[in-house]
């Protein structure tokens, strides 16, 4: 099995635990689904690169960055919030 198939079973558990758990769909239409929804995605992007960002909460990070950020805790918001120092700035500007 390559990297690659080894990605599209990955997603698909993924999609199909999600739509269990999130929606509630029965186990068997929650697997055609997401079987579907990973054959559409090989369809469209197969064979590309392409980057997904971390799924994160970056509206409610970005707005306790902006409120404990003081002016000269660069290294401290850096670390705690695991950015960079540029992140940091785009952030706060």
């Amino acid at each position: 099995m390559s990297v690659s198939d080894h990605i599209a079973a990955a997603l698909r558990r993924d999609v199909h635990e999600a739509l269990q758990s999130s929606i509630g769909f029965k186990d068997d239409i929650a697997e055609s689904l997401a079987a579907a929804v990973v054959k559409k995605i090989q369809q469209r992007w197969g064979g590309r690169e392409v980057y997904i960002s971390v799924a994160d909460d970056s509206i409610e990070r970005n707005v306790a960055i902006k409120q404990e950020f003081n002016g000269s805790n660069h290294a401290e918001i850096c670390s705690r919030y695991n950015i960079s120092l540029s992140t940091l700035y785009r952030i706060i500007r």
